[in-house]
C-alpha cells in the first residue's frame, strides 16, 4: 500500500477484502456492506498517522463491528436473512475467474451459513478470522479481548461443527435425546447403557482450565469415556449449548462446567468439557425443559 496515497485511497483498496471478512462473518452481502461503511466512518474519526498498520486497524474494526451484529442477532433473533446469497439457488459455472471466487464459494456453502449461524458470536468471528483469512489467534484475542487460548478453543468447537455438518450428522432432536439419555445412564451408573450411547471411537477432551481441576485432557474409546462419567454426574443437569444438547455443572447459578457434545449416526462421538470463562461466557446455554424432545 503507498504510504502517500489518500485515506480515501487505502481504505478503497482494503474495501473488498473487508467485505470478503464481513460477508462471511454476517452471511449477508447488506449487512456486510453496512459493517464497511460503519468501519469507514470509524477511519474517518481516527488518527490516521497514528496508525502503525492499517491493515490490521481495519480487520479490527471491521471484526468488532461484526461481533456487535452477530451479539445483537442473539438478543434480539429475526427470521432468516433474505439476502439472496442465501435464499436464492444457483449453479456452479464451469469456470471462475478470481475476482468471482467469493460469489463461488457463497453459492456452495449455504449450508456452512446455517451452520455458521448456530456458532457463538465469538466463535464465528475467531473461526472466520483465523481459518479463512489465517488472522493468528494472538491478534484475534486482541480484537475479542479473550486469550489466545480461549481463541483456539472457539476455533476448534467451530471447525468441529462445520465437519461435522454433513448428513450423518443427527439432527437436533435426536441429539438432545441422545445426551438425554447420557446423562440418566451417568446419574444410574449405568456403565453398560454409556458404552451403547458411545461411538466406539469416541473421544473426551479437556480445556486447560478443566484440566487444572482435575480432569483428564484427553480420554480414547468408549470404555474409558463411560468409566468416567458412570455414577458422576449427579449435579449435572442437560442444557441447550448455543441449541444442542449438553451438559453443564453450576455453582451459585453460574455454569462453571460445560459438556459439549457431538452426535453423528446416533452416538457420541466427541465430549468437550469446557470451563474456560471466556467460553463458556461466549455459550448461549439454554433450559432443556423449554424444548423438550418428544
Amino acid at each position: 500500500m503507498d504510504p502517500g496515497a489518500t485515506r480515501t485511497e487505502r481504505f478503497e483498496e482494503e474495501r473488498p477484502r473487508l467485505h470478503d471478512v464481513a460477508a462471511r462473518m454476517l452471511g449477508s452481502r447488506q449487512d456486510a456492506e453496512d459493517a464497511v461503511q460503519e468501519t469507514w466512518l470509524r477511519l474517518v474519526a481516527a488518527d490516521v498517522d497514528a496508525i502503525d498498520n492499517l491493515a490490521g486497524w481495519l480487520t479490527t474494526a471491521i471484526s468488532r463491528i461484526c461481533l456487535n451484529v452477530l451479539r445483537s442477532r442473539r438478543r434480539h433473533p429475526t427470521t432468516p436473512l433474505d439476502d439472496p446469497a442465501r435464499t436464492a439457488p444457483r449453479s456452479t459455472p464451469p469456470a471462475v475467474a478470481p475476482d468471482d471466487r467469493v460469489v463461488l464459494d457463497e453459492s456452495v456453502g449455504e449450508a456452512l451459513l446455517v451452520v455458521l449461524d448456530r456458532l457463538g458470536p465469538a466463535e464465528r468471528v475467531t473461526f472466520v478470522l483465523h481459518d479463512t483469512f489465517a488472522v493468528p489467534f494472538e491478534e484475534i484475542a486482541g480484537i475479542l479481548d479473550k486469550s489466545p487460548e480461549a481463541c483456539r478453543q472457539l476455533a476448534s468447537r467451530a471447525r468441529r461443527r462445520v465437519r461435522g455438518a454433513g448428513p450423518s450428522t443427527s439432527d437436533p432432536l435426536r441429539q438432545r435425546e441422545i445426551v438425554a439419555a447420557f446423562l440418566a445412564a451417568t446419574r444410574t451408573g449405568d456403565l453398560r447403557a454409556l458404552v451403547a450411547l458411545l461411538d466406539p471411537g469416541a473421544e473426551l477432551v479437556a480445556d486447560p482450565t478443566a484440566v487444572s481441576m482435575g480432569a483428564p485432557a484427553r480420554l480414547t474409546g468408549a470404555d474409558a469415556v463411560a468409566s468416567l462419567f458412570s455414577g458422576r454426574a449427579q449435579g449435572a443437569r442437560a442444557v441447550l449449548l448455543d441449541g444442542r444438547g449438553g451438559l453443564v455443572w453450576s455453582r451459585g447459578g453460574t455454569a462453571t462446567v460445560a459438556f459439549d457434545f457431538t452426535v453423528e449416526a446416533g452416538r457420541v462421538t466427541w465430549i468437550e468439557m469446557i470451563a474456560d470463562r471466556d467460553v463458556l461466557d461466549d455459550m448461549d446455554i439454554g433450559d432443556l425443559r423449554r424444548h423438550p424432545t418428544r
